[in-house]
């Protein structure tokens, strides 16, 4: 099953690649792309968990190091574990054995070869996890050392659960270290720290993104418990069959008491999710030879398997519909795409494979003995169940009982529904008198227009040069630098957004040329030609416009140069900016048009 995970990762890469280049295109600031990559790695997470999981099949040792220094797990004769000498035995007293020799003859009694490590910790009480590819270890902790000493069949009982994890091979998948506890314990915060502040980051700053890009976080939270259903499934099947395991071994009675006993030290918080709740265990233990007990176990992972679909479409509805579907049609089309996934999902088709191979690998495992659990024996109704259940989920995935609906999913969407722009998307579709209207064509957009309302530094339009000629040239070039910019004023837009302007602007190089235009080194500055001169003041203006595939950015400035002789040159700047997105989407236009506004003073001086 982890195989079938793991081939997931280049689509997973395609797809994330693919959504970040389109939230892109609406989103000068980038912060679109920013946020699709930190939705891409909690996508990617399970899967880099589930690498770990098989790296560390093939690197037992190494996870055996990890632990032990994790957890503080020393050997029975460490020196800080090794008991205290006490005084002799009395005349006719047979002395008793530390505690740590009767648990290590009692695992060395049904596994033998298990070695026994003690830790002073008390978050947990015993665990197993492998130290080479035949080594097994059990680490024993606090909790179970006084259990112990005040009962100790009930914590045999937790040994042999422990055991139960070995003898079903279960110890370099699961138990203490294993990369899928890990998966379950670091996502809340991953979820917190990837997903919901950088989506608090686009909506505080108001970024054109947003609301696609909401539509994406419902999909990445609605994948949260889907991907932990399939890890906490297999990680409850674990437990559940050692706990089965160890009541046939110790008793029913006496593994439901260990369990009340060591119910609120051993679990808490996050261990809730990958242990089975202590009601739940103790209804197994007790019930474990009945068929309700069997079913549990064997359906569990079937069941977390259809629960993760359903999870899915629960996801889908809502995003459809915030890229501009209407719910009906939202509704039909997750419908026809959940209809599809039963057969094209291979989890389906494996699980039941592996149903249909049960009977005969049971007898293979029966057969070969060893120090493995018996054969998981289920009753012929049980086993009837397990098979049909993923045979009718195939079976309604082959039938043709839902279809795609024909046409564009968002064409229905004729209420003008707010996107990700703050224009509101033209789409094609249905006209007025039902006729089909023609798609709109993938051009970029038409050049913006200057904003209405800029100051400008005359009255009445810009001076010019008397007689209507123009202006008169400077008398050579000359370079200046900026020395300080001395004001900025924010006409429209952020002070962040005047900041990006002004920082480049600080030590920036001017050259005044001979034909008396003024340009910079800084991209944000178009060439201003002169359009009138005094004695002392020249008056400028430019204008430049850059276009891709997907927009138009145009930038006015006004400039006004005085340069007196007794003072240091004066630079007066009014610059706006706009930029108008376009993108057609499954015959769908989005459009975005943002604009900014600045008014400087900068104080220039002559470049040495």
């Amino acid at each position: 099953m982890l195989l079938l995970f793991i081939v997931q990762v280049p689509s997973l890469i395609g797809h994330a690649f693919w959504v970040g280049s389109g939230l892109e295109q609406f989103d000068g600031a980038r912060l679109g792309r920013f946020v699709t990559a930190m939705f891409s790695l909690v996508q990617f997470l399970p899967l880099f968990f589930l690498l770990a999981a098989v790296l560390a099949i093939f690197a037992p040792r190494m996870r055996c190091h990890f632990v032990e220094r994790r957890y503080g797990l020393l050997p029975p004769d460490h020196p800080l574990m090794a008991p205290a000498a006490g005084p002799p035995p009395a005349p006719g007293e047979v002395s008793q054995p530390h505690f740590h020799d009767r648990m290590t003859a009692f695992l060395n009694e049904h596994a033998p070869g298990t070695r026994l490590r003690l830790s002073t910790q008390s978050g947990l009480s015993a665990r197993v996890y492998p130290s080479s590819w035949r080594g097994i270890r059990v680490g024993v902790f606090a909790p179970l050392v006084h259990l112990w000493e005040t009962d100790v069949e009930a914590a045999r009982a937790v040994l042999l659960h422990e055991l139960g994890h070995l003898r079903r091979g279960e110890q370099h998948v699961a138990g203490l270290g294993s990369p899928f506890t890990a998966l379950v314990r670091v996502w809340p915060y991953v979820l917190a720290g990837f997903v919901v502040l950088p989506v608090t980051l686009l909506f505080v700053t108001g970024n054109a993104t947003a609301r696609l890009t909401l539509a994406e976080v419902v999909l990445v939270l609605c994948s949260v418990p889907k991907v932990l259903l399939l890890v906490v499934a297999a990680l409850w099947a674990a437990e559940l069959g050692a706990d089965r395991w160890a009541a046939e071994a110790a008793g029913p009675d006496t593994l439901v008491r260990a369990l009340r006993r060591l119910a609120e030290g051993d679990h808490g918080g996050l261990a809730r999710l990958y242990h089975p709740p202590v009601g739940v265990r103790i209804w197994f233990a007790t019930r474990g030879e009945t068929g309700g007990a069997q079913l549990l176990l064997t359906l569990l992972w079937p069941v977390a398997l259809l629960a993760q679909l359903l999870l899915a479409m629960l996801g889908a509805v809502p995003a459809y519909v915030l890229l501009g579907a209407s719910r009906d049609r939202a509704t039909r089309e997750v419908l026809a795409l959940a209809h599809d996934t039963l057969t094209t999902d291979p989890a389906w088709w494996a699980t039941l494979a592996v149903v249909l191979v049960w009977p005969l690998a049971a007898t293979v495992r029966s057969s070969a003995g060893g120090r493995r659990a018996p054969a998981f024996s289920l009753s012929s109704r049980v086993y009837t169940t397990a098979v049909l259940f993923p045979a009718v989920v195939l079976l309604v995935g082959l039938l043709p009982l839902a279809s795609r609906p024909t046409g564009d999913v968002f064409a229905d969407a004729g209420d003008g529904r707010a996107t990700a722009s703050t224009g509101g998307p033209s789409e094609g579709g249905d006209g007025a008198d039902g006729t089909s209207t023609a798609c709109p064509s993938r051009s970029a957009p038409a050049d913006p227009t200057r904003p209405p309302g800029l100051p400008s530094f005359t009255r009445g339009g810009l001076p010019t040069a008397s007689g209507g000629s123009a202006p008169p040239p400077a008398d050579g070039p000359r370079t200046l630098r900026t020395l300080s910019v001395t004001s900025v004023e924010v006409l429209s837009g952020s002070k962040a957004q005047a900041q990006d302007l002004v920082d480049p602007l600080r030590g920036a190089r001017w050259t005044l040329h001979g034909d008396g235009s003024l340009s910079a080194d800084v991209d944000s500055v178009p060439v201003l030609r002169g359009t009138g001169v005094s004695d002392t003041t020249r008056w400028l203006t430019g204008q430049r416009t850059v276009r891709t595939d997907v927009s138009a950015t145009t930038t006015w400035m006004e400039a006004r140069l005085v340069v007196g002789t007794n003072r240091p040159p004066r630079l007066d700047l009014i610059r706006a900016a706009t930029q108008v997105m376009r993108a057609v989407v499954n015959c769908r236009e989005f459009t975005s048009t943002s604009s900014t506004a600045q008014r400087l003073s900068l104080t220039l001086g002559d470049q040495s």
